[in-house]
């Protein structure tokens, strides 16, 4: 008896040519900073994660109005070339921090620290005996001390009064006064602040000023500047790239919502779409890892003036730009010769339920000091979002239907604090994500 068995291959392989056209899914983008404007670096390009993007070049025509017998118009000329669009994103930690250094207009720290005030520290002016009459800070916290490097920028910030002052120091570990680190600032520093030192604590004159007990100091790991910074953004389709030179980052906008993961929006403009067969990048790094932040237990709240809404937050949004950036053209050439990189701005709003009138009576009078909110990925990594000295503005508190609790709504308006900067990022590292 013979036996015959059939063996049935199975199907395997992919199939070709199944795609319309170029997948979003493949997709890649990445930056680098560039050493000259609009000119693309060849070394290491950084990988970024999206969830969309709207690059694209957009072309400025003209035509001479010509008189004609044949009555139609004259042949039209690009006179002016521009590129720009938006990156969205999820928010993870480390993702984008290059292109919100670029917006900000400086360079992360390394040297990022912070210290309460443990109960007695001294704000001494130059019309003070302490020190000669030097303006300084004196802490009687001196382990907290010593984690700060000898010179700095230092960002002092009472609460309790609205007082925020930022000023460059010369740290002195050991002094004559026992058990004490003093930040020293020079003479006459203060001057400028001697209004606002007068108004919170209601002296005569500045001399020496016990700060409130949830005053802070800290030198913030990104503080904005007036570095000018602008990068080559690549997109990879279909084996080639669209290249963006001189992309300036016009505009950073965080959002953390109730229920929604974090998000993240960059807008550039760019002084040209080029498009290239080749890969000019010695290499692309890959892209931060972080799990993207949730507003569950990775949101670690907020405070407003020192101190925290007594309703949950439903929303917060931070807006970071560079007002008045443009790109600037010449003749010879369609695309930007240069660009403007404007100033600085940081805005945002809140939400929340409402439970108290602190925050409405605080917009009412004006009041300004530190907001902060605090995001973290599962990990333990993420920010503090510090606007330095903010105003809320434009309040409201509406019934709008039935069967709904009331919520409070704020814009914030960022203002710089005595002594410059507006806007301060902490990263944060080893913390627990227990939620606010």
């Amino acid at each position: 008896m013979a036996f015959f068995i059939e063996v049935i291959m199975a199907f395997t392989g992919a199939t070709a040519g199944l795609a319309a056209g170029a997948q979003t899914n493949d997709t890649r983008m990445d930056f680098a900073l560039e050493s000259t404007y609009a000119t693309p670096p060849t070394g290491n390009y950084q990988a970024l994660r999206i969830t969309g993007e709207s690059f694209s070049r957009a072309e400025t025509t003209g035509r001479p109005e010509e008189i004609n017998s044949i009555k139609e118009v004259s042949q039209d000329v690009v006179t002016q070339v521009s590129a720009s669009g938006t990156i969205s994103g999820a928010l993870s930690s480390g993702t984008f921090d290059d292109l919100i250094a670029g917006v900000m207009g400086a360079d992360w720290s390394a040297n990022a620290v912070s210290m309460g005030n443990p109960g007695g520290d001294v704000l001494h002016a130059s019309d003070s005996t302490f020190m000669n009459g030097v303006d300084c800070l004196q802490t009687a916290d001196v382990t907290s001390a010593k984690k700060f490097p000898a010179t700095g920028n230092l960002i002092i910030s009472d609460p309790s009064c609205g007082f925020v002052i930022s000023v460059p120091y010369t740290k002195i570990d050991t002094v004559s006064v026992p058990n004490a680190a003093v930040f020293v600032f020079g003479s006459g520093v203060l001057n400028s602040a001697a209004p606002l030192l007068k108004q919170c604590y209601g002296l005569a004159d500045t001399g020496s000023i016990h700060l409130g007990a949830n005053s802070t100091y800290f030198i913030p790991s990104l503080l904005n500047g007036n570095l000018d910074k602008t990068f080559t953004i690549r997109k990879k389709l279909l084996g080639q790239f669209l290249m963006y030179p001189g992309s300036l980052i016009t505009q950073v906008q965080f959002q953390l919502q109730q229920a929604q993961f974090g998000t993240v929006s960059i807008d550039a403009t760019s002084a040209n779409e080029v498009q290239s067969t080749t890969d000019i990048a010695a290499s692309v790094l890959p892209a931060p890892s972080g799990v993207v932040h949730n507003s569950v237990n990775n949101f670690l709240g907020a405070t407003v003036f020192g101190k925290s809404p007594q309703g949950c937050l439903t929303q917060f949004t931070c807006t970071l730009a560079r007002d008045g950036s443009a790109n600037d053209y010449g003749m010879g050439h369609a695309d930007a010769c240069g660009v403007r990189s404007g100033q600085f701005t940081a805005s945002g709003s809140l939400e929340f339920y409402f439970r108290s009138w602190d925050e409405y009576n605080a917009a009412l009078a004006g009041t300004q000091g530190t907001i902060i909110v605090k995001t973290v990925d599962d990990a333990g990594n993420g920010y503090a979002f510090i606007f330095l000295n903010a105003a809320l503005r434009n309040g409201k508190v509406n019934s709008s239907q039935t069967n709904q609790t009331v919520k409070a709504s704020f814009d914030i308006a960022g203002n710089p604090a005595t002594g410059g900067g507006t806007f301060a990022i902490m990263r944060l590292t080893g913390v627990t994500p227990t939620g606010s």
